[in-house]
């Protein structure tokens, strides 16, 4: 009985964490309870960034936070779009490959998919009773999501319909990353078991699992050419496999543990965020390219995400999102995500 408190005290640590920091607020205040931009309340200083996705295209920038969900037009200076008809928060979301849709799923059984140029919503999806909102993904032909439940499951469902197509069971502790593979025919997913699994999409049996990591696996990706999986952890560790069979090519040490990685492009460099800095890792070496200025996300979430031209780095934390050059490492352009909200209520106020 002894033992399997302990095993669990980390997990009620993070959940604790999380909720303090991200739901902290008065029930008038909490954004579950309405549309960020139809009035709902986020006290200054409690405006968090969870997740940061380029279009395809990589015209937009989309921002998601327990303020919701914002569209950036990185081309230009203007005001972010802002996401219709959207309520609560928005810890993680996913663009279509084709980039006409963005998507993002909730604790109330729904996901609800968006038009990326304009905003608007364009359908909403019933899904499972304990879906999730923590990790969700689109097939690289835009027909399938991939969704977590709260019960250590994947769902995989039609994107049109929300007819579930197939249950991915395997996994002894909750889910918090799932991928597909650059083809469409594999799903790999990282959890708080420690392990990562490789899943057939069509089929939905499980085809491998790796195993090394020592902490939580926070991030998994695939290299472009799908032929390496990188995934990051509690552990302070980066660590590279072969995706055909499984085997570890090398591992990365962090400072801190990893809560977001990205592959460029190319394939040829890795991107990884932590709760303090990103840094850049030669893929083939190891070597560490570049650490940008140090930082604090202040929640326990930070990503990263590379531009699909491979020049510019977008990553969050806190209540804002930095861009830097990918080459040299200088600070491009900060959004600044609370500074906005404030000047949102502003307008309001002036302009009832």
């Amino acid at each position: 009985m002894r033992n399997r408190l302990f095993s669990i005290l980390p997990v009620l640590l993070i959940v604790l964490t999380f909720t303090f920091n991200s739901l902290a607020q008065t029930p008038q205040d909490d954004p579950q309870q309405g549309d960020f931009f139809e009035d709902a309340k986020v006290r200054p200083g409690k405006v968090n960034v969870y997740d940061i996705k380029y279009s395809p295209d990589g015209t937009r920038l989309a921002v998601a936070g327990n303020f919701g969900i914002l569209l950036y037009d990185v081309r230009t200076d203007d005001e972010p779009i802002k996401v219709a008809e959207h309520t609560g928060r928005a810890v993680k979301i996913a663009f279509s490959r084709n980039g006409n849709m963005i998507a993002r799923a909730s604790f109330s059984n729904t996901i609800r998919l968006w038009d990326m140029n304009t905003g608007q919503l364009l359908r909403t999806l019933i899904g499972h009773k304990t879906l999730s909102d923590w990790c969700i993904a689109f097939s690289p032909d835009g027909k399938t999501i991939a969704i977590r439940d709260l019960e250590k499951k994947i769902y995989l469902l039609n994107a049109d319909t929300g007819k579930q197509l197939r249950t991915l069971t395997g996994h002894t502790e909750l889910i918090w990353c799932v991928v597909f593979s650059p083809d469409g025919r594999t799903i790999a997913t990282g959890s708080l078991d420690n392990t990562i699994r490789l899943w057939d999409v069509n089929t939905g049996k499980q085809l491998r699992t790796l195993t090394g990591h020592t902490g939580w696996v926070r991030s998994v990706a695939f290299s472009p050419d799908g032929k390496i999986i990188a995934t990051g952890g509690h552990d302070n560790t980066i660590r590279l496999w072969n995706a055909n069979t499984g085997k570890r090519l090398r591992i990365f040490e962090n400072r801190h543990w990893v809560s977001s990685i990205a592959f460029s492009p190319d394939g040829k460099t890795l991107a990884s965020a932590d709760l303090h800095h990103t840094c850049l890792w030669e893929v083939d070496t190891g070597k560490q390219l570049q650490t940008f200025r140090e930082r604090n996300s202040g929640h326990g979430f930070s990503a990263v995400a590379f531009s699909p031209d491979g020049t510019t780095i977008a990553v969050c934390g806190s209540n804002e999102v930095d861009l830097w050059d990918a080459e040299t490492g200088r600070q491009l352009r900060r959004l600044e995500i609370l500074d906005y909200y404030r000047l949102e209520q502003h307008k309001r106020r002036t302009h009832p």
